[in-house]
């Protein structure tokens, strides 16, 4: 018999499906946020213990293991990624601070812009110029190119971003951009605009790289050590990604565009929402769901998610890629609760998986939602998570 695995890594828990013979079994796993992929072996243990066997027989049982995770969106809301410079056309640097003169909120326009992923520092223009068939108006200077990444290698510049005007057209010098940044910056994540966004316009295509190049080493150096884990631990099936749009990618083209697994949590939840609401002959319905972190929410017509097209505001930032439309507020069970300025406030905090809600005892001592649950005789203390943890009532309440 070959199993298929589905798992969820989100900010409070780790969510593992099992799938064999027409049946499923669901097993729960507190996420290790140190390292993530630990509490994805503990999880495939649980699994591995209700089929009657040990981690390795149930992987090397295993032909598909699909995965999402919160990653990329933690990494996004931490402001906890890499240290990026940028290599643009000559003339464009300040491209990315100028924006769009449209607002992500029409009702706030004098929201500020989000703090900067790559400041005008780590941002350099050097002489290149195609034009708008891709024949080449300027060469590519490089020893400007070279200058440029010498200074960032002073500067710790850990992920590179380039982007060239209309290279989606001819890629050519932002591959030999790569092929530069070999020699100069060896072990530099380098994110190209044209393989990220292979279209224009410029302030859409740079916004999406420098996010992808933000997030890249951390979703490459997490995803590649779950890989070498799983496959030390005798699996030898496909591994897939969710990806934002609701679809799935290969494990090995992660690193190539990591800013595609933004949101993919949510979505594969979305996507298993509309296949039990399917299987109950139910088209048209809202999908909720609530973690620990938070409480996310997607309008499902016809049976199939609506996807946002285009240009997506995530995160503050303008990514250039399809994305299901998940509006997510920060109200999950582990959302903290607090009086401010009189009024009581919810999220969107959260206590996370470490030290997690007051009534898990493991050192938390701000009230959540699922102290407030609790407290309210909602959970019981006995079976909270099919009775692998037991919750503290008196913690609760004091």
């Amino acid at each position: 018999m070959k199993y298929r695995i589905g798992i969820d890594v989100g900010g409070t828990f780790t969510d593992l499906v099992l799938a064999a013979g027409g049946r499923i079994r669901l097993e729960k796993h507190p996420t290790t946020p140190e390292d993530q992929s630990e509490g994805v072996l503990a999880g495939l243990a649980r699994l591995a213990h209700g089929e009657g066997l040990a981690t390795e027989a149930l992987l090397a049982r295993t032909a598909l293991v699909v995965h999402g995770t919160t990653t990329a969106d933690n990494t996004m809301i931490e402001m906890s990624g890499a240290t990026v410079g940028l290599v643009t056309s000559e003339g464009h640097r300040d491209e990315i601070e100028i924006r769009r003169g449209y607002k992500e909120d029409i009702w706030n326009p004098a929201l500020p812009p989000p703090p900067p992923i790559c400041p005008r520092r780590r941002r350099y223009g050097v002489p290149e110029r195609l034009d708008f068939e891709g024949r080449v108006v300027v060469p590519l200077d490089e020893q400007a190119v070279r200058r440029a990444l010498r200074r960032m290698r002073l500067q710790g510049v850990d992920s590179l971003a380039v982007v060239f005007l209309f290279s989606f057209v001819d890629p050519a010098h932002e591959r030999r951009v790569r092929e530069i940044a070999a020699e100069e910056l060896p072990g530099v994540m380098v994110s190209l605009s044209h393989e990220v966004v292979p279209s224009a316009p410029e302030f859409e295509r740079t916004s999406t790289t420098l996010v992808n190049a933000y997030v890249g080493p951390r979703i490459e150096r997490y995803l590649g050590a779950l890989e070498r884990r799983l496959r030390s631990a005798g699996f030898a099936g496909e591994l897939l990604i969710m990806q934002s749009n609701g679809g799935v990618m290969p494990g090995g083209y992660v690193a190539q565009k990591a800013v595609a697994v933004m949101g993919s949590g949510p979505a594969g939840g979305v996507n298993g929402a509309a296949a039990v609401a399917g299987a109950a002959g139910i088209r048209d319905f809202i999908s909720v769901d609530m973690g620990g972190t938070s409480y996310d929410v997607c309008l499902v017509r016809g049976g199939v998610p609506e996807v946002k097209a285009g240009w997506n505001w995530h995160h503050r930032y303008l990514i250039g890629l399809p994305m299901v439309d998940v509006q997510s507020v920060g109200a999950g069970g582990g959302s903290i609760a607090r009086v401010v300025s009189g009024t009581l406030k919810v999220g969107p905090e959260s206590a996370g998986a470490v030290p997690g809600p007051v009534c898990y005892g493991r050192g938390g001592v701000e009230p959540t939602v699922t102290d407030a649950n609790l407290v309210l005789g909602y959970l019981s203390p006995e079976r909270f998570s099919d009775g692998q943890m037991r919750l503290d009532v008196e913690r609760a309440h004091a």
